[in-house]
């Protein structure tokens, strides 16, 4: 880890500047890396991540000048807090939905690159990385837990009162016993399978920082609450101590229990986080961790899952949101992909991002498209892919879902209305900017549904 870094503060979905010769150094031929920086129509973008981590050269290894590894703090451009947003994501009903579906396309909602040395930052470089490491490290103790925990086989001694545990050891007995006229008891020896092990501490002490930080954050009603609750739970039989940084040398996560290790990795991290203390402008006493461990979120997905959340929240009674990952089948009648017609060129179905229905009459009003991009240019997809959604839902309301920095309906040039209405009656269109102030979504939306 080196101890000075050159920062680059970048923005998501950006052009760089190609002068700067770090660019022409770092590695573009795989997306997981350097934040899906890529070239396209001869300039040089950034793509839909945020985070902070290192960069890469063309030969896989960290980049450096004059000893200095050159590290990337990349932001929202919209201005919208990924903090916030995975807050809200986390605690909806569908989110194991949403981490399946992500599962299965082989993508994630965010990365924590805990392989990797810690990243110093200094106090100006805005980033809140702690809730992350929590809620990454409670999600992956979860599935531990529902594997098991690791039992250990000790030998033990213990001076039993009325009773013979194991074998009695004949010469501590009559030294502890027999000599002090107590034949009631006997001290014996014995193996024992048991919980209680270096390994289990960790993740028990790692667990009751997370809980701490999760606590601040989230209502104790919430998934990752929940979730939290069935970890402590299970290690209800294990030890709380205090880890020193030397108890992770002394931990084991061979054999059966492989699946250990990358615990363990997550806790060495978290538990090597330093903090310091200093007031900001207004006097207020400000803790930031010195170092953070690199990591990238995937904001595109994150705003998809985000902003179905909000309208779902937004919309009332009136109206519901169909089921996440809801397939429209094109052929009439069709509800299940062994019954469509195969063979044949027209995808058999389409998934549209956010439907809306009246809880009335069950049929969808209003169609969605969450889109992590500038709203500013059209582009010839996007537009396609709204247009089959209205074909085959037959809805009379239909738009794009953007970030921006304040939630607003747009109003288009074309029309004195809220909407613009599509040669193919009656169908009416709108642009729907959702910003962090979410409070404003049911007013908006008002204007929007009938």
């Amino acid at each position: 880890m080196a101890r000075d870094v050159i920062i680059h503060q970048i923005h998501d979905w950006s052009i760089l500047d190609k002068r700067d010769e770090v660019w022409s150094k770092i590695d573009l031929s795989s997306p997981d890396k350097n934040f899906g920086i890529h070239t396209y129509q001869g300039k040089l973008w950034s793509s839909g991540y945020v985070g902070v981590g290192r960069l890469y050269d063309k030969h896989g290894h960290f980049l450096q000048s004059g000893g200095k590894e050159h590290i990337a703090v990349v932001s929202s451009q919209y201005g919208m807090e990924p903090w916030g947003m995975l807050e809200v994501v986390m605690t909806d009903d569908e989110y194991d939905d949403y981490m399946a579906e992500m599962e299965m396309e082989g993508k994630s909602l965010f990365t924590v690159f805990y392989d990797q040395p810690l990243i110093r930052l200094s106090q100006d470089v805005r980033h809140d990385g702690e809730i992350l490491y929590a809620l990454s490290f409670v999600s992956s103790c979860y599935g531990l837990c529902k594997k098991g925990l690791k039992k250990t086989m000790y030998h033990q001694e213990e001076n039993y009162a009325s009773k013979v545990r194991g074998k009695i050891d004949v010469k501590k007995n009559i030294r502890e016993n027999t000599c002090k006229g107590r034949s009631d008891r006997f001290y014996c020896r014995f193996i024992d399978f048991t919980e209680d092990n270096i390994e289990n501490r960790i993740l028990k002490a790692t667990l009751i920082r997370c809980k701490e930080i999760i606590g601040r954050r989230f209502e104790s009603s919430s998934e990752i609450s929940k979730r939290l609750a069935y970890c402590m739970n299970s290690f209800r039989r294990v030890k709380t101590v205090r880890i020193k940084t030397s108890d992770f040398n002394g931990a084991d996560a061979s054999g059966l229990y492989m699946y250990y290790k990358p615990l363990l990795q997550q806790a060495r991290c978290i538990y090597s986080q330093k903090y310091y203390a200093y007031k900001n402008e207004s006097g207020e006493s400000i803790t930031k961790s010195v170092f953070t461990i690199p990591y990238m979120i995937n904001m595109e997905s994150l705003f998809e899952f985000y902003a179905r959340i909000v309208l779902k929240r937004a919309i009332g009674e009136k109206y519901y949101l169909e089921s996440y990952s809801k397939k429209i089948f094109i052929q009439k009648g069709v509800e299940d992909s062994s019954s469509a017609e195969h063979g044949i060129h027209m995808m058999s179905y389409c998934i549209p991002d956010i439907i809306i229905c009246d809880s009335a009459t069950k049929m969808p009003v209003a169609v969605f498209d969450a889109k992590y991009k500038p709203n500013a240019r059209s582009v010839r997809a996007d537009t396609h892919q709204l247009l089959s959604y209205v074909l085959l839902t037959g809805v009379e309301n239909c738009g794009f879902t953007f970030p921006g920095n304040e939630t607003e309906t747009k109003v288009m040039q074309a029309t004195n209305d809220s909407f613009l209405p599509l040669s193919v009656e009656p169908i009416k269109y709108f642009e729907l900017v959702l910003g962090n102030d979410i409070a404003n979504v049911s007013n908006e939306l008002s204007r929007i549904l009938p």
